[in-house]
């Protein structure tokens, strides 16, 4: 990480929001109340996180346009907005982590595996705050084992499955595809069961889904978040020391 620019007061102190420079270096994230971690959370997650993704999703802004090329482009050209929409996958699966695990299996078509916490976190924050994707879809190509359509399926397993993880392993959405014009309706199906996700559609849900997530955080789910915020940046002077979170 290279030198830090900015500081944020909170609760009187200034902080950079990298963790080893607040608690490693100068053991002041452990002191903040459970409000204060809260805050330092949120602005951290804002600052390395939403802040730069708002610029990759917003297609008029110069970032947008640097990072994806015009559909006419000559070759060399870049589209950015299939690892922003990765990256954003990943954020809700983080913020998830922070709420009480839950493991129910409710309108999943299928399960790979019923102990990957990770999938439960992400699918957590859907169900809570973003409830317009909390749906099954007809009419995919997507199949079982034995090469049959499924009815329909789960639309929070299908991004984690399919595209969160086909974009981390592969480069390749499973199935499917990111498209601008799926953003009227949030997606679309094409080409015989194709599934297309508007990326600044569901970048905009998830914006508008982090104030009630911060809100329920500091009331609801307290002392849950704040569990997990202790495990993930611990004490300089507590034995989870070895386990130290990375920036």
């Amino acid at each position: 990480m290279g030198e830090p620019v900015g500081k944020k007061v909170i609760q009187e102190k200034e902080f950079t929001l990298f963790y080893d420079y607040d608690e490693l270096r100068d053991g002041k994230l452990s002191l903040l109340s459970d409000d204060g971690k809260i805050d330092w959370f949120r602005y951290r997650m804002e600052a390395i996180f939403l802040l730069p993704l708002k610029k990759l999703f917003d297609r008029d802004s110069d970032t947008h346009k640097q990072l994806n090329s015009a559909p006419n482009a000559e070759w060399p050209w870049t589209a950015m907005i299939t690892a922003a929409f990765s990256l954003l996958l990943n954020g809700i699966e983080a913020l998830g982590s922070f709420l009480p695990g839950n493991k129910t299996i409710t309108k999943e078509h299928y399960i790979k595996n019923k102990k990957s916490k990770n999938y439960f976190a992400f699918k957590q924050f859907i169900v809570n705050y973003m409830k317009d994707w909390d749906i099954c879809v007809e009419n995919t190509s997507y199949r079982n084992k034995e090469g049959q359509r499924y009815e329909n399926v789960y639309l929070p397993l299908i991004l984690w499955d399919h595209f969160r993880n086909g974009i981390a392993h592969a480069f390749v959405v499973k199935g499917g595809g990111i498209e601008y014009e799926a953003d009227e309706k949030g997606f679309l199906i094409k080409y015989n069961g194709y599934l297309e996700i508007g990326p600044i559609k569901f970048f905009q849900d998830f914006e508008k889904a982090l104030e009630n997530y911060f809100v329920e955080v500091r009331d609801r789910y307290r002392t849950e978040f704040i569990s997990q915020f202790n495990r993930a940046y611990p004490s300089q002077h507590s034995d989870c020391n070895r386990d130290l979170a990375l920036d």
